[in-house]
């Protein structure tokens, strides 16, 4: 049973989490106290603001294979934000890591997307570019979390994932928003396999590259991947569906159905206030914003894994992927001094680059295995998630047209008024001729109300007419 040669011990500190059981709007990260109202214009929506990348850790059970092999719990969980692991031989005290939650439990999915994957969405649909991002060594149980792989994300269940979850929840607000905003939702689903991207969601049948991308107002993005627009759960869900049966996997020694690939799943939702909604000047008539979930392939280690060929040259390409993100995890957290980050050391890090650093608040799901055979590996995600706690993002609600944007929607605005003064005109110039007298329409009758038979008699000089089309003059 290896242990790791060094010692890291992390400080506290940083925002927590509202723990289950308390209201679902007290279910959120405590990032900034200005985030009220956010659909109302205000200083907030100019403020780029500081968000630390927020790390939940969560343990699976013992595998029936581990325990066959004798394997044992060596991962403790004191609290609900304290990681514990034992000391080395030679060592006096135990490893502890503090994190914003910790979940130790058979199936915590529930749980834990109601205190930290939906206080993320509901950011994401106030116009904040959001991303889940689930991180571990190969068999931890990440694309059990994410949901991403051999389960029907059309059924709802106790064992759902976070993007399941995730697209129902964006679904029923958008029954909400509906009522004043034209909304779209596109969705893309792309891998990272052996360091080259492909559309899971394509038919295979275009050969334009797929390369990565940076515009004002799009952020970073993925150019020539297929963008689906969807309009219910059940579309949405047969589509990731589809794209999960495209995904490269395999098995080896610690995976019976490993992914050989990085996963990402791109939600893009853009809000557009109705230029009839009878609203303030004040409202936001424009809102963008994107959501990855993000299932990243596991760490392996050859000997371990048993892997040779094909396998073993994807499981040296993932990891040097993962290590370009540990690269660019450990230039971000150095301070103000390090003024070059290697995003573009890689494909992954450069699709992440909004994600770490940028304009997006951040959630790492770090997934570890409980068992004294997997410490090393256990120890070396918990030490690369602390370090991921420490980036500070800066965010800003996405809520400004583009200028071609501006006009379209300036246009139909001037379009949806011109034709309600021409229907207001028409109807002044029809009274002003019927008061005259000047004609008479047909199906048209004076009518008084029923309890006033004798206006004079009741001494009432002056009367209201309403019109039916019952009659004529």
């Amino acid at each position: 049973m290896g242990l790791c040669a060094s010692k890291q011990q992390t400080a506290g500190g940083g925002s927590k989490v509202a723990p289950a059981g308390k209201d679902s709007d007290q279910l959120s990260l405590q990032t900034d106290s200005q985030t009220s109202s956010l659909r109302v214009k205000g200083e907030f929506s100019a403020l780029q603001l500081k968000s630390a990348v927020k790390v939940v850790v969560v343990v699976r059970p013992l595998l029936d294979a581990e325990k066959a092999k004798g394997a044992t719990a060596c991962v403790e969980a004191p609290s609900t934000t304290v990681v514990q692991l034992p000391p080395r031989r030679d060592a006096s005290e135990p490893y502890r890591f503090d994190f914003d939650r910790v979940y130790k439990m058979s199936n915590p999915g529930r749980q834990m997307f109601a205190e930290v994957v939906q206080p993320l969405l509901s950011r994401f649909i106030q116009g904040f570019n959001t991303t889940v991002l689930a991180y571990g060594q190969t068999g931890s149980g990440k694309t059990f979390a994410m949901g991403t792989m051999g389960r029907q994300l059309s059924t709802f269940g106790e064992a759902d994932g976070i993007i399941s979850r995730s697209m129902r929840f964006i679904f029923d607000h958008m029954k909400v928003i509906r009522q004043q905003y034209d909304v779209s939702l596109k969705v893309s689903f792309i891998e990272i396999h052996q360091d080259d991207i492909r559309d899971l969601l394509g038919d295979g049948a275009s050969t334009a590259p797929i390369q990565v991308r940076e515009s004002p107002e799009r952020g970073t993005y993925i150019e020539n991947a297929q963008e689906v627009l969807v309009h219910s759960m059940d579309e949405a869900a047969r589509l990731l569906e589809a794209g999960n049966m495209h995904r490269a996997v395999a098995a080896h020694n610690l995976n019976e159905h490993s992914s050989r690939s990085h996963a990402i799943c791109t939600v893009q939702m853009e809000q557009r206030l109705r230029p009839s909604v009878p609203i303030g000047p004040e409202a936001q008539r424009f809102l963008r914003s994107k959501l990855h979930l993000v299932d990243l392939a596991g760490s392996e280690r050859a000997k371990e894994t048993g892997t040779t060929g094909q396998q073993f040259a994807e499981g040296v390409t993932i990891n040097k992927g993962l290590l370009a993100l540990g690269n660019v995890i450990g230039a971000l957290t150095e301070g103000s001094g390090r003024k070059h980050i290697p995003y573009r050391d890689s494909k992954l890090t450069r699709i992440l680059q909004d994600s770490l650093g940028g304009n997006s608040e951040t959630l790492m799901v770090a997934c570890v295995s409980p068992a004294n055979t997997n410490f090393e590996p256990t120890l070396s995600t918990l030490r690369y998630a602390s370090r991921a706690r420490s980036i500070q993002n800066r965010v800003k609600q996405n809520n400004k047209y583009s200028p071609e944007e501006e006009i379209a929607y300036l246009r139909a605005e001037l379009e949806e008024k011109n034709a309600m003064v021409a229907k207001l005109q028409s109807q002044l110039e029809m009274a002003a001729s019927l008061m005259k007298g000047a004609v008479s329409p047909d199906n048209i009758k004076l009518v008084l109300p029923q309890h006033i038979r004798s206006p004079s008699a009741a001494g009432i000089t002056s009367t209201r007419a309403s019109f039916t089309g019952s009659g004529a003059f």
